[in-house]
């Protein structure tokens, strides 16, 4: 039975900044006020589940607790997770043409060369996926062994958790070859799991990438992919998340964001042009 007084409840001007500010604060994320009825729905589907009926009292709670265990979970609702498979097929390509060639051949000398990638933002794994996938695909032909992980991070642990289980419908696999869903996937019931091999490769964990200590703890990367991600910050986060990318990624290492995104990294990485993507280096 509904509560009317609950659904009748609104968010006004005035909280909402107060919401707007702390949310920044603590993730870097950025709402405006054209987003002031979303982050009201959100803001209130938790106050239900938590049993608060008013603003003040929940906008209270999420500043004394100290463990954040509520924040995670606002932030839960609060972020959108759309992703798919090989998401930007042509940037796909770029990474495993040009990318994992680069990469490979410099570390050549190696007596055991390891490579290691990061999905920023991985939400619901798919990308992390394709990623490791990408990688088996590109090795198998190579008379020398390369080894390889994947870290997969994000600040919504609802979908780590669905990540990690790597179950997928058959409509979220769409437009997959064949060849590709065989080799790397298994039918269970009406879904789709991701190969045990796969999935010994592939880590995944809650990170927040506005925060320099959570980023700098993940370690380094040859490649970091943080695509339709820093659409989420204004241009102060962006400039954080971006230096502490920088620092994630080992010299000679590449990030690959959206092409949309492009406009906004610094000049300390050296673009480079493949076909018809772009991606950027750390340089030596």
């Amino acid at each position: 039975m509904k509560d009317n007084n609950f659904f009748g409840l609104k968010l006004n001007r005035e909280f909402f900044i107060k919401f707007s500010r702390l949310i920044k604060e603590k993730s870097g994320l950025f709402f405006d006020l054209s987003k002031m009825y979303f982050l009201e729905t959100r803001i209130k589907k938790r106050m239900q589940e938590r049993g608060i009926r008013d603003f003040v009292s929940y906008y209270n709670l999420l500043k004394t607790d100290y463990s954040d265990r509520e924040f995670k979970e606002l932030l839960n609702e609060i972020t959108i997770h759309e992703t798919s498979f090989f998401r930007l097929n042509p940037q796909f390509q770029a990474f495993s043409d040009f990318v994992l060639s680069e990469l490979i051949g410099k570390k050549r000398d190696l007596n055991q060369p390891y490579l290691t990638f990061l999905s920023a933002g991985c939400s619901t794994g798919e990308e992390a996926y394709s990623i490791a996938i990408s990688v088996f695909e590109k090795i198998r032909g190579i008379n020398k062994i390369v080894d390889f992980s994947v870290l997969g991070v994000d600040i919504s642990v609802s979908v780590i958790e669905k990540a990690r289980r790597g179950v997928y419908k058959e409509r979220e696999l769409e437009g997959m070859p064949e060849d590709i869903l065989a080799k790397y996937f298994e039918k269970v019931g009406d879904n789709y799991k991701v190969r045990d091999f796969v999935k010994e490769k592939v880590l995944f964990k809650y990170a927040n990438l506005y925060n320099e200590e959570d980023m700098s703890a993940l370690g380094r990367f040859d490649t970091v992919f943080c695509r339709y991600v820093l659409i989420y910050f204004d241009e102060m986060a962006k400039m954080q998340v971006l230096d502490n990318l920088y620092s994630a990624i080992n010299p000679g290492g590449y990030l690959i964001v959206a092409p949309s995104e492009s406009y906004n990294i610094s000049d300390r990485f050296a673009k480079v042009s493949y076909k018809n993507s772009i991606v950027f280096m750390r340089p030596l």
